[in-house]
This record gives C-alpha cells, structure tokens and sequence, in this order.
C-alpha cells in the first residue's frame, strides 16, 4: 500500500469580481472569473501510518492552525464522516500561496485534500457527494476539485467552464502578506457596489481574453471589493500605483485581497518590473504566476 498521498494545490485569481446581490442570510452572490494557477501552488502530503483515528495537521507557515482546526483538517474529518471511514492522517502541507491572501489557497488545500483521500479509497464518494462535501467547507472549495478557468456565480460555488482556450498570460502577483478576510472585504465595500452583472461588459470581457486582446481586456476588468479595502489599508493603492508605473496594463486585488495581480503585455515587461518592485519594496513578496490552461 502507498503510505504517502501527494498533490499540488493551486491558487486562483479574480480576473474580475462583481457583487450582484445580498442574500438574506448574509451570503453575497457574485459573478467573477476564477483562473487557476500552476503557480504558486501548495504541496500536500497525507501519511496514511497515522495512529488510528488521529487526524493531525502541520504546516510550513508556524502561524496557521493544526488538526481540525485547519480547514485541510477540516476536509479529512468531513469525508471519514461521510464516506464511515476511520482516520488515521497526517496532513502536511507546503505553503507556497499566501494565506488569507484572496488567492483560495486554503480552499484549495481543502480540495486536494478531499480528493486524495476519495481517490485512495476507491471512489467511496461520488463526484456529487464530493461536491456536497466541498461545499460544506466553503462556498470555493467545489471549484477546486476540478480547477478551469471558469465563470463563477452563485456565492462562488457555480462554476461553469470557459469553452474556450485559455491565452498566456503575464501576470505579476504582489503579496504584502497581511491576512484580509473575505467577510472583511464585504463589510468595507460600499453598498451602492451591489448590482447586476452587466451582459454586455461580461461578454466584451470573454471576447477580449477569448481573442488575447490583453489591452482591452486591462480596461474592462474590476473589483467590486477594491474601494473599501483600499480605503482601510492605504499601502495597497499605493503597491498598486507603482505596480503600474512599472508597466502594467492593470494592477487589481484578487479576491478580497491583500494580494494584487498586475496583467503585463509580455513575459519581459512582467519580469523587468519584478525587478524594479522587488527593488522598491523588499518587505513585500513580489513573484511571476502562470495559469493553468488545461
């Protein structure tokens, strides 16, 4: 028997994020672009020689929490739950997205998770139960079972598959590397962000990543939350500022931030101001990110 489980977790962008409506119980319903990213990605681990019943946890970043308390740990309980397994899993996990960074690199985690343990097994759950599960974790989670680029509804968790080929993107990604929650993010957003989804931007936006008509699309793409987290923590509009004045076409937040993604019309434009913004701000983590195509 293999006693090691091993996957790579990817991170995701926000290629755009809009805030379509406010459910009663408090969710928001959004529309949004997830891009997978083969990098940065986390490294998962499970040893199956743990003691029985033991779920444990450990991490590269000492700060995040071990066993159950980790939402990885979280995912191994909830599928001996459902699939009437006993544990016995030791988790670890190389942390190469930033945390609470608006990349899902702990959703992610979640799903690699989910699915080592339900391929191992023989499939014991089906793929709508598995869906089931993910969902239960976090309204992200499903999406990372089966990461595409993908056009995103719902509270995050409609994913429906861009027919198309994805183009190369040249994306620069600036972490600074100090937690936002989601929950945060739509608290400081004004209110007046909240709207429908306008078609005719939506489809311009396809056609313009569909056709690798990269200018376009930098002048066609945003996020609702921006405003309000800017506005809480300056430095961002600041990272963002120079982000463009080293060449990129646009620098927007992921997600609910802290991390900014820069879209470059070349490969060289995005590493020459890697290196001018690793220059201008070493506390901070600036790094290349491909995407997943396939």
């Amino acid at each position: 028997m293999n006693d090691l489980l091993c996957a790579s977790a990817p991170g995701k962008i926000n290629l755009f994020l809009k805030v379509t409506g406010r459910r009663e119980d408090n969710y928001h319903t959004l529309e949004s672009i997830f891009l997978p990213l083969a990098e940065p990605a986390d490294d998962i681990a499970i040893d199956l020689d743990a003691l029985p019943g033991a779920i444990t946890v450990g991490s590269s970043d000492i700060m995040l929490p071990g066993g159950t308390a980790n939402i990885a740990g979280r995912a191994a309980e909830l599928w001996a739950k459902k699939s009437a397994s006993v544990p016995h899993w030791d988790i670890n996990i190389v942390k190469n997205i930033p945390v609470a960074a608006g990349m899902g690199g702990g959703s992610s985690d979640a799903a690699a998770v989910l699915k080592l343990l339900n391929e191992h097994s023989g499939n014991l759950l089906s793929d709508a139960e598995l869906h089931e599960a993910a969902l239960t974790l976090g309204a992200d989670v499903p999406f990372f079972l089966n990461p595409r680029p993908s056009l995103i509804t719902g509270i995050g968790e409609i994913a429906d598959e861009l027919d198309f080929s994805l183009p190369e993107l040249h994306l620069l990604l600036l972490a600074p590397e100090f937690p936002v929650s989601a929950a945060e993010g739509y608290k400081l957003m004004p209110q007046e962000k909240i709207s429908p989804m306008n078609e005719t931007l939506r489809s311009d936006i396809l056609k313009s990543l569909q056709q690798n008509d990269i200018e376009k699309l930098a002048a066609l793409i945003f996020n609702d939350l921006q405003e309000g987290i800017f506005r809480k923590y300056p430095i961002l509009e600041i990272l963002s500022c120079d982000m463009l004045r080293c060449g990129a076409l646009n620098c927007l937040m992921t997600g609910s931030g802290p991390t900014l993604f820069g879209l470059f019309s070349s490969a060289e434009g995005a590493q020459k101001a890697l290196e001018e913004l690793s220059g201008l701000h070493p506390e901070f983590r600036v790094f290349r990110a491909s995407t997943m195509t396939i």
